[in-house]
């Protein structure tokens, strides 16, 4: 079978519905799309962690009977973005499909032999009742994306803490439990607690403004319409819950109760002074283990270790006679992985621990907050 659709429609299409970082060989269906033709639309379904989605594309094919193969779909995305002709011709063979573009072909085998396969699809809008409407805010996911997810949990020995946590109003909180370090911003616009892979982030941050989303209470899933003049998108994402079977608890309350938002300890200063001597602590730095100490006194903020002793300037803004000095030692790559995330001035103050010690401090601006604890 062979079926002609534009180019350009198809390559925003493919833009949309497959998201690079999200396809990986740890979910093994997200690397694959499923190409289908009929006589009049060609459809493309896709599936990764958390995710299913769709798009239909109008067009022509030379007989009514459908055809369906599964290739990469990284490839089919970036061979097709390479294309300048007007007319694509999906050819569908018994090895593969062939990609006809102006005077060139090209074959991408086909992954997989059984007739049987076929990925997930999504719900449609019509099937569903009750849905809750909610507006799509892509600049607040990059948001989170930039300045949040590097502190999301890599180790599964505590595998809720590899989620992104949101409440029904407008929290979002990233942490990692092991590393004693979490994040919080006012960002989401879900309108539900439920907890986020970082493929749904991903895809929350990729939509286009004017996306339409609902939320089914039947499914707990949201249903993405991205429709155009040119093409049909539909996507589903399902979150978890805490209150999901081996999920377990995030224990948001808590970490959100360790980095109040505001103290009569907090300090301003520079955070790009202090990210240039994290820079070169970690140049001189020849473990991921190293630690540096963070110390607040003489109306300075301090960083020292073996290789480096510098300091920069407290703000005025603070009452220094009421501040209590203090030292706290911390992984010299965590605290410059959290001070990266930050520009200009930010507030720092003390995160007590038990018996009036301090267990780590407070970072914070007016869009996030970010808990580290020091080493033990």
């Amino acid at each position: 079978m062979k079926f002609i659709v534009s180019t350009k429609p198809t390559k925003s299409a493919l833009d949309l519905a497959i998201i690079n970082s999200n396809v990986s060989k740890f979910y093994s269906k997200s690397c694959l799309a499923e190409v289908s033709a009929n006589a009049n639309t060609l459809t493309i379904n896709l599936e990764a962690a958390s995710i299913v989605s769709e798009v239909k594309l109008k067009g022509s094919g030379d007989t009514d009977e459908a055809s369906t193969v599964f290739v990469d779909s990284l490839v089919l995305k970036q061979l097709i973005a390479s294309f300048d002709s007007p007319t694509i011709i999906f050819e569908f063979t018994e090895s593969g499909l062939v990609l006809h573009t102006g005077k060139s072909k090209f074959t991408l085998p086909k992954m997989t032999d059984d007739s049987d396969m076929a990925l997930a699809r999504p719900l449609k809008v019509l099937e569903l009742s009750n849905c809750v409407n909610v507006d799509v805010d892509s600049s607040a996911w990059k948001f989170v994306k930039d300045h949040q997810m590097f502190a999301i949990a890599m180790s599964f020995v505590h595998p809720v803490y590899t989620n992104v946590w949101v409440s029904d109003g407008d929290d979002v909180v990233v942490g990692d439990f092991d590393n004693s370090i979490f994040t919080h911003s006012h960002k989401s616009n879900l309108g539900c607690c439920c907890l986020l892979s970082d493929t749904i982030v991903n895809l929350l941050m990729s939509l286009p403004e004017g996306s339409k989303i609902v939320r089914d209470p039947e499914s707990r899933s949201y249903i993405i319409n991205g429709s155009t003049d040119s093409f049909d998108y539909i996507a589903q994402f399902t979150p978890k819950y805490e209150s999901d079977p081996g999920v377990g608890s995030y224990n948001a309350d808590m970490v959100l109760s360790m980095m109040p938002d505001s103290s009569d300890q907090a300090v301003t200063l520079d955070s790009d002074k202090i990210s240039k001597l994290l820079n070169q602590a970690s140049l001189l730095s020849t473990s991921s283990e190293d630690t540096i100490t963070l110390s607040v006194r003489d109306k300075q903020a301090w960083l020292h270790d073996n290789n480096v002793n510098g300091s920069v300037d407290i703000k005025p803004s603070c009452d220094w006679d009421k501040i209590k000095e203090y030292s706290v030692e911390f992984r010299t790559a965590l605290l410059k992985s959290a001070m990266s995330n930050y520009s200009g001035d930010i507030s720092i103050y003390p995160c007590m621990a038990d018996d009036d010690i301090v267990g780590g401090v407070v970072m914070k601006d007016k869009d996030v907050t970010t808990l580290l604890a020091g080493v033990e």
